[in-house]
């Protein structure tokens, strides 16, 4: 397989991701709640294993709060003067909603009587810590959902995730067993950053096997961003 000689097909939505930035810098304005609305449907509608929907959004306004949570990320100034704030969490132990999501995929054919059964045992004989993997991962998708629908309407953010993240559960009163995957910080854009450096696409490709015919991933990142 190569993809030498190969033009890639032009798609709004790539031209989407390669415009997005991270903005830390916002204009004093707030953001209309039928704006919040709509991030907000954007996140629900990510995928998640078994359809679990383990995700919960904190969303915040509030001037001294948003300080309190500053002072958690290090003294970031960005979650500090973003005129709006959205918590990502997700629920860590889905083996207590995981059997009605798989019940309602085996109503709508995606999953067969086994399929449901594995998934809904797949986390019986894991730790603590390794069950926050599957947390993390589904609620960084719902929130890189957002982004990009932040960005489609001419919202910059950014995703805060140097931060204590004890001192955010405790702040926003997070009860026990949620995952805190981040905070996003959201406003209208007052900058426009370059483009960040990008790995060399070649670097990160590889043909049937990890580590095979790179040689022809290479004629590939040649044409890439």
């Amino acid at each position: 397989m190569s993809f030498e000689g190969i033009e890639s097909v032009n798609n709004d939505f790539l031209d989407l991701l390669i415009s997005r930035r991270s903005i830390r810098k916002f204009k004093s304005k707030d953001v209309p709640d039928t704006y919040i609305k709509t991030l907000i449907e954007a996140a629900h509608l990510a995928p998640s294993r078994a359809n679990t929907q383990p995700w919960h959004f904190v969303i915040i306004k509030n001037q001294y709060t948003r300080k309190l949570l500053s002072v958690a990320a290090k003294n970031q100034k960005v979650v500090a003067e973003a005129p709006l704030i959205i918590g990502v969490f997700s629920l860590i132990n889905t083996e207590i909603i995981v059997s009605k999501r798989t019940e309602e995929l085996v109503n709508v054919g995606t999953f067969n009587n086994e399929i449901k059964n594995e998934a809904d045992h797949a986390f019986d004989n894991l730790n603590q810590s390794d069950k926050e993997v599957d947390p993390a991962l589904n609620a960084s998708i719902a929130a890189t959902t957002l982004m990009y629908q932040a960005h489609q309407l001419g919202l910059g953010c950014c995703w805060v995730k140097l931060i204590e993240d004890t001192e955010v559960l405790k702040i926003l009163n997070v009860p026990s067993g949620y995952y805190h995957a981040g905070l996003l910080a959201i406003g209208f854009p007052d900058e426009n950053p370059k483009m960040r450096p990008r790995i060399d696409i070649s670097n990160l490709i590889h043909f049937e096997q990890f580590n095979k015919m790179k040689s022809k991933a290479r004629r590939l990142g040649n044409t890439c961003i």
